[in-house]
């Protein structure tokens, strides 16, 4: 059976109201993953995300108006690698990958299966000869993908790993967790619980990200205009 619907992968949103009253509201358009905590920062509209997953990415929403995310522009991090040291350093270069409002992407989940978004072969014995297809890399294995007329959007939104592989993202990052900001030095943190095969150099399917060994934790330290580095 095919389920079309993506609609569990939504955050909410919570404003407390004078009298101390509560309003929650349930976002679509901060793209379908698999969330951690996300940060939003002093200016109200840009918000940074945990991705928790292994093989996953570094991803970005700026709202189109000050404290509502109820429609915005979705960014995803391409990684380049200045140091394999350690944790290693990187500058990251952020890519647009989509805009949305929150009931645009509810509407699509509602309606759409992946197959209606684009078309997949995931047998890496036998990959399609057909150039009309891309290869991509998703879950640590190889897909190719090809994404059927018209569903740019649907596919940035609710096949959010697939299509920032496909615009060319670094989707090797390991199981993001928390993410917080400190707002006086413009410096962005997001924990990792572990750094494994997808961030260590031979990875064939995640070439990007290329560190000397795995190590048991880090933290994706951003500072913001300037070089990224993961300590």
């Amino acid at each position: 059976m095919t389920i079309a619907c993506r609609k569990y992968y939504k955050l909410l949103s919570n404003t407390v109201h004078p009298d101390g009253t509560g309003t929650v509201k349930k976002h679509y358009c901060l793209r379908r993953i698999s969330h951690e905590l996300i940060q939003v920062m002093p200016d109200k509209r840009t918000v940074l995300m945990g991705d928790d997953a292994t093989n996953g990415g570094l991803f970005m929403f700026i709202a189109d108006k000050e404290a509502d995310l109820s429609a915005g522009t979705l960014y995803v991090a391409k990684w380049a690698q200045s140091s394999s040291a350690g944790a290693g350093a990187a500058t990251l270069t952020w890519l647009k990958i989509g805009h949305a409002t929150s009931d645009e992407i509810e509407a699509l989940a509602d309606t759409l299966t992946i197959t209606d978004i684009m078309d997949i072969v995931t047998d890496e014995k036998n990959p399609p000869i057909d150039p009309t297809f891309t290869r991509i890399h998703f879950g640590a294995k190889f897909n190719w993908i090809r994404l059927k007329p018209g569903m740019e959007k649907a596919a940035a939104f609710l096949e959010a790993h697939r299509y920032a592989a496909l615009r060319g993202a670094s989707m090797g990052i390991t199981k993001l967790e928390g993410t917080t900001v400190n707002a006086k030095d413009k410096i962005l943190y997001s924990a990792m619980s572990q750094i494994t095969a997808s961030m260590v150099r031979g990875n064939d399917h995640s070439p990007d990200i290329a560190l000397d060994k795995g190590i048991s934790s880090g933290a994706v330290i951003l500072v913001w205009g300037k070089e990224a580095s993961v300590k």
